[in-house]
């Protein structure tokens, strides 16, 4: 026969193991899936959720995130994988200043570097960069063209160049149109890059001629500002395979 009570403590020992079983179900779901992540991707999720988990230094403590003493995380992939990071962005950002240096010289007025929340941006005008209705790279801005090399080998990702013509009318037997002009010295510069280890595939050439103009074609001035190159790097650390489009 069945104490008094007895009904009470079964129910009470099925719901501890329920509760212990939910556990194990969700433990072993966390360890799979971290199982599964790519290293990129757990970096960037262990980053954005340091502070969270107290891994900030403390009085007294240590910064739990740079011992690698992390819990279940894996100890030398973690912190291995901080440190790579951290010497992959001091080298993007002294690279970085580099090409800014140069861009401060009085010989390379027109040039232009601009950081954006996309990536960087390199303005080259056509002063600078070609001979008047040609696409032949002027030597003086290959050490330039270098420099967007490394960066782009630093940090992998898709690099867009983009020529602009002015709205004066070009009709040569190489060059009918600014449009063929503006996409022949687009791909002069793509082959340029590509010669100094840029992938194939990470390269996108663009011709725009005179539709996307800085300033209104209404002077010499305004004209030779719109005449120029630009290059785009995306802000991302891993090439996307099949990623496609035009400059952002």
């Amino acid at each position: 026969m069945k104490k008094k009570g007895d009904d009470g403590d079964d129910s009470a020992f099925m719901m501890s193991y329920t509760a212990l079983m939910i556990l194990l179900l969700t433990f072993m779901i966390v360890m799979v899936t971290m199982s599964t992540f790519k290293e990129p991707r757990f970096r960037s999720a262990i980053g954005s959720v340091r502070g969270a988990l107290s891994f900030l230094p403390y009085s007294g403590g240590e910064n739990m995130a740079m011992t690698g003493h992390a819990g279940v995380l894996p100890e030398e992939s973690l912190a291995k994988g901080l440190r790579e990071e951290s010497v992959q962005d001091k080298e993007y950002r002294e690279t970085v200043q580099e090409v800014k240096s140069v861009a401060g010289m009085p010989e390379f007025t027109d040039l232009e570097v601009l950081e954006t929340d996309q990536g960087l941006a390199i303005r080259i005008w056509d002063a600078l960069m070609f001979p008047t209705g040609n696409a032949d790279i002027h030597e003086e801005v290959l050490p330039v063209l270098d420099i967007v090399a490394k960066i782009a080998e630093i940090r992998p990702g898709k690099v867009s160049v983009v020529g602009h013509t002015c709205d004066l009318p070009i009709a040569t037997a190489q060059y009918p149109s600014n449009w063929d002009l503006s996409i022949a010295r687009a791909v002069s510069v793509v082959h340029y890059l590509n010669t100094k280890g840029v992938p194939a595939d990470s390269l996108f050439a663009y011709g725009v001629a005179d539709s996307r103009p800085l300033l209104a074609n209404t002077s010499r001035e305004n004209r030779e500002r719109n005449r120029r190159v630009e290059i785009f790097i995306s802000n991302v650390l891993k090439r996307r395979e099949g990623e496609e489009g035009g400059p952002g």
